[in-house]
Order: C-alpha cells, then structure tokens, then sequence
C-alpha cells in the first residue's frame, strides 16, 4: 500500500510532523483488539485515541467524512512499519 499525502491540504504536513515528533504511545487495545496510538493534543494533558480509522479529536467529529492529522499519522507511520519490517 502506498499512502500519498496532499501537500495543500493542511492535514498532510501535520500529520508528517506528528511521526517526525514519535511522541505518542502505542497500545493494544483489548476492547477492540487493535493497535491504537495515543496521540498528544496541543493543548496540555489531553489525548487523542486514534487508529488507522478512526480519532477521538474534534476536526473528526466535525468532519466525519474527512480524515483528520491524527489517523493519516498512524496511517504514515504503519506503512513505515510494514516497510521495515519488510527489510
């Protein structure tokens, strides 16, 4: 799979950044039995719960339809790790 990020779109930039940064945590989720990424908000003390489709952010409430920094971040970063993997 190859994932494409749209340089216009505000979203793409932000969501390389976020895997540059490699500040979240990564869990298994037990309830879903997934991997989930606990993915640090701006704002101090807060957490975005986010798969490769799915978040707990805002942008995402407001914009169902979208993809929001957060999931095209783990979307990045799990094509990283299929790649490395590889090797």
């Amino acid at each position: 799979m190859t994932l494409l990020v749209n340089s216009s779109d505000p979203r793409g930039p932000a969501a390389i950044a976020l895997v540059i940064e490699d500040k979240w945590k990564r869990h298994f989720d037990t309830s879903t039995r997934r991997v989930c990424f606990d993915i640090p908000s701006n704002r101090p003390g807060r957490n975005y719960r986010t798969t490769a489709d799915g978040c707990t952010c805002a942008d995402l409430k407001y914009r169902p339809w979208s993809v929001c920094k957060h999931m095209l971040a783990v979307r990045l970063q799990l094509e990283l790790d299929q790649e490395e993997y590889a090797f």
